[in-house]
C-alpha cells in the first residue's frame, strides 16, 4: 500500500494527539476531586453545626430548669426561641447531608454500609431531629401542665413529662454525638479516597508522558532515519550518474514521493544511458563514414588506373594465348569485385559487427549491414 509522506506525519501526530488527549481525560478527574473538597468543606461546616446544636441545647436545658423552678414566661419565650434556632439548625444540617450524599454518589460508587452517607441522613432524621421535635413538645407540655389547675394537676402526667424530656434529651446528645462520630468516618474515607486518586492520577500521568515521549521520539526517529537513508542513497545514485555510471537501482525505496523520486532517477538513468548509447553511436558512424570516404579516395583512384589499364590490354591482345586472356580478364574482374566493396561501403548507414575470428577479432559483415 503506497502511503506519502503527508499521511505518515499526519498519523504520527494523530497518535501524539491521542496521548494528549488521554493525559487531559485524566486531568479533567481533577473535578472529582474538586468534588470530593466541596464535600469534606460541606461537612466540616455540618460539625460546625452539629456544635452549635450542642451548645444551643445546652442553653436550652438550662432555661428549662430556670423555668421550671421560677415558671416565669421569660424563660419558657427564651427556651422556645433557642428551640427555633436548634430546629433551623437541624434543617440546615439535614440539608448538608443530603447535598453531601448527593455530590458523593457522583464520585464515588462505594456500596451501603452502617457508615454511609445514607445511615448517616438516617440517624441524623431519627435521633436528631425526631427527639429535638419531641424535646421542644414534651417541654410545651410542661409548660401546659404548669398553667392549668391546680385541681387538674396529675403527679403521673408530670412524671410522664419528666421521663419524656430526658429521654429526648439523652437521645438527641446521643444523636449528635453518633453524627458526629460518622461524619468524622465519612471524612477519613473521603481523605482515603483522595489520597488513592491522587496516587493512581500520578502513576497514569507519569506512563502517559513517558508514553507521550517515547512514541515522538521512536516516531521522529524512525522517520527521520528512513528518509534520511533514502535522501542518502539518493545522493550517491546522482555521484554515480555524474560519473557515467547509470546502472541505478529503484528497489529498495518507500512507496512515497521519495520513491517516486528514485523511479524518476531511475527513468533519468536509463534515458541518458540510451542517450549516451546513441551518441557513441553516432559517433561511431561518423567515424566509419570518414574512413569509407577515406578508403574510397584511396582505393577507386588506382583501381581505375588498374581497370583502365586491363581493358586497354584486353583489347590489344589479340593473338595472345588464351591464358594471359584469362588472367587480364581475371584482373578486371577482382577490379570489379574491389568496386563493388567500396559502392557498399558508401551505403553503410547501421554497420552489424561480427566476430571474424575464435580470439575476438571483429570486423563489420557488408551483407548484413543496411540502410
Amino acid at each position: 500500500m503506497k502511503l506519502n509522506i503527508a499521511p505518515k506525519l499526519f498519523l504520527g501526530f494523530l497518535g501524539i494527539i491521542v496521548l494528549n488527549v488521554s493525559f487531559v481525560v485524566i486531568v479533567s478527574k481533577l473535578t472529582d476531586l474538586n468534588v470530593i473538597a466541596g464535600i469534606l468543606k460541606r461537612q466540616n461546616e455540618v460539625k460546625n453545626d452539629l456544635l452549635r446544636i450542642s451548645n444551643a441545647h445546652v442553653y436550652q436545658q438550662n432555661r428549662k430548669v430556670i423555668y421550671d423552678g421560677l415558671r416565669k414566661q421569660e424563660s419558657a419565650d427564651n427556651f422556645r426561641e433557642t428551640g427555633r434556632a436548634v430546629g433551623g439548625i437541624i434543617d440546615t444540617v439535614l440539608a448538608e447531608l443530603c447535598l453531601v450524599q448527593r455530590l458523593d454518589s457522583l464520585v464515588s460508587a462505594r456500596d451501603s454500609t452502617d457508615y454511609s452517607l445514607v445511615r448517616l441522613v438516617s440517624h441524623f432524621t431519627k435521633e436528631v431531629k425526631q427527639n429535638n421535635a419531641a424535646y421542644n413538645k414534651a417541654f410545651e407540655d410542661l409548660v401546659e401542665y404548669n398553667t392549668s389547675l391546680r385541681h387538674r394537676r396529675d403527679p403521673k402526667q408530670r412524671k410522664m413529662i419528666d421521663e419524656v424530656l430526658d429521654a429526648s434529651d439523652r437521645g438527641l446528645r446521643r444523636g449528635l454525638a453518633v453524627t458526629d462520630s460518622l461524619v468524622e468516618i465519612q471524612t477519613q474515607s473521603l481523605i482515603r479516597d483522595i489520597d488513592s486518586r491522587v496516587s493512581g492520577m500520578r502513576r497514569l500521568t507519569l506512563i502517559i508522558v513517558v508514553g507521550i515521549s517515547v512514541f515522538s521520539l521512536l516516531f521522529g526517529f524512525t522517520f527521520s532515519r528512513a528518509m534520511t537513508n533514502s535522501l542518502r542513497r539518493l545522493r550517491e545514485a546522482t555521484s554515480t550518474i555524474g560519473r557515467g555510471e547509470f546502472d541505478f537501482n529503484p528497489r529498495g525505496y518507500p512507496k512515497d514521493e521519495i520513491g517516486e523520486l528514485a523511479t524518476a532517477f531511475f527513468e533519468m538513468a536509463y534515458d541518458l544511458k540510451r542517450t549516451q548509447e546513441e551518441l557513441v553511436r553516432s559517433k561511431r558512424l561518423a567515424a566509419i563514414g570518414q574512413i569509407v570516404a577515406s578508403v574510397n579516395h584511396e582505393i577507386n583512384n588506382p583501381l581505375m588506373i588498374i581497370s583502365g589499364n586491363a581493358q586497354f590490354l584486353e583489347m590489344s591482345m589479340e593473338g595472345y594465348p588464351q591464358e594471359m586472356k584469362d588472367r587480364v580478364r581475371a584482373i578486371l574482374e577482382e577490379t570489379e569485385r574491389i568496386s563493388q566493396v567500396t559502392r557498399k561501403l558508401r551505403e553503410i548507414k547501421n554497420p552489424v559487427v561480427e566476430d571474424y575470428t575464435s580470439s575476438g577479432e571483429q570486423m563489420i559483415n557488408l551483407d548484413k549491414s543496411s540502410d
